[in-house]
């Protein structure tokens, strides 16, 4: 596996290319959840639970 690894014949450009795109959208998202108001994650946090306690409009017509 390791030779394979090491061997590419010049097509390593694809993965290096790839792990970029990779680290670059992972480092995004993390900053964006850092960066993220408190009370939006609240909102968030709380939306599975407000959703099951209120009653489906759709069956009841």
């Amino acid at each position: 596996m390791f030779k394979q690894i090491t061997d590419l014949s010049g097509n390593e450009w694809y993965l290096i290319a790839s792990l970029w795109i990779f680290l670059v959208f992972f480092i995004a998202v993390g900053i964006m959840l850092f960066r993220m108001p408190k009370e939006d994650v609240n909102y968030m946090k709380g939306l599975p639970v407000d959703e099951a306690e209120k009653p489906n409009d759709d069956l009841t017509n």
